[in-house]
């Protein structure tokens, strides 16, 4: 039989939760790094009551089942990276909605090599209603707005690889030394040229630091190797 990691939607006074039974988990430690907590036999992540729109249950249950089990059970590839950007450049362009790449996949356009585990996405509240309409049939996770957090605002979409919305960065994020998603990034970013399509991302050294903070020596030193062939 094969194995399926099932997942329930619900919805009480705003708030949206996702629930998944203990035992349908490979490791628990995959969930507990996203925020899910365990709580009756069954791991439960809940999302305040803070959502930027409206949200279809069944359509986020369903998209979400399809995107944690590939994650869980599949494999990563190039091919859907390179997918998800073209679909994300196009589409973007298509409702005119102002946005940046940054993450593992602002390296990855830029030929760095390695693999990205998802996408992550860079874009400005007054973008929410453009955001809604272009990916309002792929949505994974609800788009809601955050406080206390780095971002102002957070969603998901499944674009056949996981794509991560984040909405305008902290004044404080750089603080602690710059990175590639702060205001210092959203104010230097460059444009480059991927597949015929035009894309910001932000300065390749920002990485850097956010990487050896996670102990990625493996992209730090593809990071370093790119600049000295830049220099």
């Amino acid at each position: 039989m094969n194995k399926e990691i099932r997942v329930a939607v619900r919805e009480q006074d705003g708030t949206i939760s996702y629930h998944i039974p203990k035992d349908d988990f490979t490791s628990s430690d995959g969930f507990d790094r996203t925020f899910y907590e365990e709580t009756g036999g069954e791991y439960v992540r809940a999302y305040p009551a803070t959502l930027m729109f409206g949200h279809d249950l069944r359509g986020l249950e369903r998209r979400y089942t399809a995107l944690v089990n590939r994650e869980y059970f599949g494999t990563k590839s190039a091919g859907a990276v390179d997918r998800a950007l073209e679909w994300l450049c196009d589409t973007h362009a298509a409702h005119g909605i102002r946005w940046w790449l940054t993450g593992s996949a602002a390296l990855y356009v830029r030929g760095i090599d390695l693999l990205p585990h998802d996408v992550d996405v860079m874009t400005y509240r007054s973008e929410i209603e453009k955001v809604r309409t272009a990916v309002w049939e792929r949505i994974a996770e609800p788009f809601h707005h955050v406080s206390g957090w780095v971002v102002k605002g957070f969603g998901v979409i499944d674009c056949g690889c996981r794509v991560d919305y984040a909405f305008e960065p902290e004044e404080y994020v750089d603080g602690r030394g710059l990175c590639d998603f702060g205001p210092y990034a959203e104010a230097h970013l460059e444009e480059i040229v991927w597949h015929g399509r035009k894309l910001l991302v932000p300065e390749a050294r920002l990485h850097i630091r956010p990487n050896q903070v996670r102990n990625r020596t493996r992209v730090v030193q593809a990071i370093e190797d790119y600049l000295r062939r830049q220099a």
